[in-house]
C-alpha cells in the first residue's frame, strides 16, 4: 500500500512558510492585504497540518512499529514528528494570537511574540521536514 503522508504534507508546508513570508512582507510594505492573505494561509496551512500529522500517524503506524528499538529508523522518525508537531503547535499559537488581536502586526509593542511564534513555526518546519525528507530519501520509507 502507498504511503499517505507524503502526499499530505507539501501544501501545509508551503501555506504555513508562505504565512510567514507574507506577514513580513506586510510589514515591509505597510499593505493590510499582505498580513490577510498570511492569515488565510496560516488558517489553511492549520487545516492541512492535522491532515498531514494523522496521516503520519497511519503511516507510521503500518512501516515503523514493531521494529527493533536500536533501528536508527526510530529516532528520525520521532525527531520528525516532534519538530513538525512543535511546528504546528507554534503557527497554533500565532493563530491565536493572530485571531485575539486582528491588528496586531501593525503594533509595534505588541508584535513581537507574534512574530517570534512565526519564526520558531518556520525553523520547526523546516527541521522536521528536512527530517522527513531524509526518511524517506536515505531510508527508503513512504515510496
Amino acid at each position: 500500500m502507498y504511503a499517505l503522508h507524503p502526499a499530505t504534507v507539501h501544501i501545509p508546508i508551503g501555506l504555513l512558510l508562505a504565512s510567514s513570508l507574507f506577514t513580513l512582507i506586510a510589514l515591509r510594505t505597510g499593505q493590510k492585504q499582505w498580513e490577510q492573505s498570511a492569515y488565510h494561509c496560516l488558517i489553511f496551512g492549520l487545516i492541512g497540518a492535522v491532515v498531514a500529522i494523522a496521516s503520519g500517524l497511519f503511516d507510521a503506524a503500518r512501516q515503523v512499529f514493531g521494529r527493533p528499538t536500536d533501528d536508527p529508523v526510530l529516532l528520525w522518525t520521532n525527531g520528525h514528528a516532534a519538530a513538525s508537531l512543535i511546528a504546528t503547535l507554534c503557527y497554533g499559537r500565532s493563530w491565536l494570537i493572530r485571531r485575539r488581536q486582528p491588528d496586531i502586526v501593525y503594533h509595534l509593542t505588541r508584535r513581537q511574540s507574534y512574530l517570534s511564534w512565526h519564526i520558531a513555526g518556520s525553523l520547526f518546519l523546516i527541521v522536521g521536514g528536512w527530517l522527513g525528507g531524509r526518511l524517506v530519501f536515505g531510508f527508503d520509507l513512504g515510496r
